[in-house]
């Protein structure tokens, strides 16, 4: 099964039917959502009491890029849980957690009113 963020990078014009938004848009918004994850990774490291080097643990198994993907298709498509993990090649939990992650720095860097609409079950506001 082709993931949908590995189907939008292969065919862009396909990107709008899948997630509500042009490809261009899309790497816009990444990008926007990679800046606002850099910093909240850094005010979230400024509190931590460290007992295990900066670096060290676990590598994260979504790419920002992903995540936001994994956001966009379930505000789009609202498939379950389960099958939103299994487009994405990750547990249930997992893409609950990556949804609820990426659905906040959505909410920081997108106007209210986009995501107003969208959690009334619109789902098209982003593509404004």
């Amino acid at each position: 099964m082709t993931s949908p963020l590995a189907r939008i990078e292969s065919y862009p014009h396909e990107a709008k039917r899948l997630i509500g938004i042009s490809y261009d848009h899309f790497l816009a918004l990444v990008a926007l959502a990679e800046q606002r994850h850099i910093e909240k990774q850094a005010e979230i490291e400024k509190n931590k009491i460290r007992i295990i080097a900066s670096g060290g643990g676990r590598k994260p198994e979504m790419s920002a890029k992903a995540g936001i993907c994994l956001c966009l298709v379930y505000l789009r498509q609202k498939p379950i849980f389960e099958i939103l993990g299994l487009l994405f090649d990750i547990s249930k939990t997992k893409a609950n957690d990556a949804f609820n992650y990426w659905v906040d720095i959505l909410r920081d860097i997108l106007p209210a009113s986009q995501i107003e609409e969208v959690s009334t079950d619109i789902g098209l506001a982003l593509s404004r």
